[in-house]
C-alpha cells in the first residue's frame, strides 16, 4: 500500500511487511519532529533517517547527485529538502513487490486460464444457480482457506523489491541505535559526557527500568553505569552498520 490510503485498491502496493507507514489519511498534517506511532514503527522509516545520518550520500545530494552515491541519488533523490511523508509517497513503489500478471475476472476463453497447479492463483468453476449463502461457504471452504489470513504482503525473505528489508530487523533497535548516535554526535564538540549518561539521555528501556526502580536520591550503581556503557557502546556500533546499509539495496543486513 502506498502511503495515501484513499488511493483505488487497484493501485495499491504490496510490501515484504505489513509494517509499511501510514500518515492517516488525507489531508492530516504531518509533524516531522513528531511522526505518529504508525510511521516511526515502519523500518522504511528508519532507512530514510540512517540515511540522512550517512556522510558519503549527504556529500552526493549537496553535488547534486554526483558522487560515490549518484546511482542511489536517482532513485531516492535529496531526502533533505523533503518530508519522510513527501518522500515516501514518491518512493514506495521502489520497496514494493512487483506486480503479478494475475488479477480477479471472469475467463472468456482459453487464453485467460491461469495455469493449473500454480501457488500464485487457481481456476474456480462457480455455479451461478447456487444461492449466494452456498456459494459464499463454498468460496471460503475453497479460497479463502488457501490464503493465510491478514496477509498482506510475502515473507521478507522471498522479497523481489528494488529495495528490500533484511531478513531480521527490529523497531526497537532501530530507535534506540538511532538515538545513542545522534546525541553521541552532538556532544561530540561539547563537554565530554560518559557512555552510560548518554544512555539515559536516549532513555533506553535498561535504563528507564533501573531509574524507576531506584529512589530518586539514590544514584546508579557502578554494575547498572557499567551495563549501559556496554548497551550504548553496542548502540553505537549498530547505528553505524544501519548507515551503511542504508545505502545499499538491503535494509538493515
Amino acid at each position: 500500500m502506498k502511503a495515501d490510503e484513499k488511493q483505488p485498491k487497484k493501485d495499491r502496493l504490496i510490501f515484504s511487511t505489513q509494517s509499511y507507514p501510514t500518515f492517516g489519511g488525507r489531508g492530516k498534517v504531518f509533524d516531522e519532529n513528531n511522526p505518529p506511532s504508525t510511521v516511526v514503527s515502519s523500518p522504511y522509516y528508519w532507512w530514510f533517517m540512517f540515511l540522512r545520518l550517512n556522510a558519503d550520500y549527504q556529500a552526493t545530494c549537496k553535488a547534486n547527485g554526483k558522487g560515490k552515491f549518484s546511482s542511489l541519488y536517482e532513485d531516492f533523490g535529496d531526502i533533505y529538502k523533503v518530508t519522510f511523508k513527501e518522500w515516501w509517497i514518491n518512493k514506495a513503489h521502489l520497496f514494493s513487490e512487483p506486480k503479478k500478471g494475475y488479477r480477479m475476472m471472469v475467463a472468456n476463453s482459453l487464453d485467460e486460464i491461469a495455469p493449473f497447479n500454480s501457488n500464485e492463483v487457481i481456476n474456480l468453476v462457480v455455479p451461478l444457480n447456487w444461492a449466494q449463502r452456498s456459494l459464499k461457504k463454498s468460496f471460503t471452504q475453497l479460497v479463502l482457506k488457501r490464503v493465510e489470513k491478514g496477509k498482506r504482503g510475502v515473507s521478507v525473505v522471498e522479497s523481489n523489491a528494488t529495495y528490500r528489508l533484511g531478513s531480521r530487523w527490529s523497531i526497537e533497535a532501530l530507535s534506540a541505535a538511532y538515538k545513542i548516535y545522534t546525541l553521541k554526535e552532538q556532544l561530540k564538540d561539547g563537554k565530554k559526557v560518559a557512555w552510560a549518561d548518554i544512555a539515559i539521555l536516549a532513555e533506553l528501556p535498561y535504563a528507564k527500568r533501573e531509574k524507576a526502580i531506584l529512589n530518586k536520591k539514590t544514584p546508579m550503581t557502578v554494575d547498572i553505569r557499567a551495563t549501559l556503557t556496554v548497551l550504548a557502546n553496542r548502540h553505537y556500533k549498530r547505528a553505524k552498520a544501519f548507515i551503511n546499509a542504508s545505502a545499499s539495496a538491503s535494509f538493515p543486513k
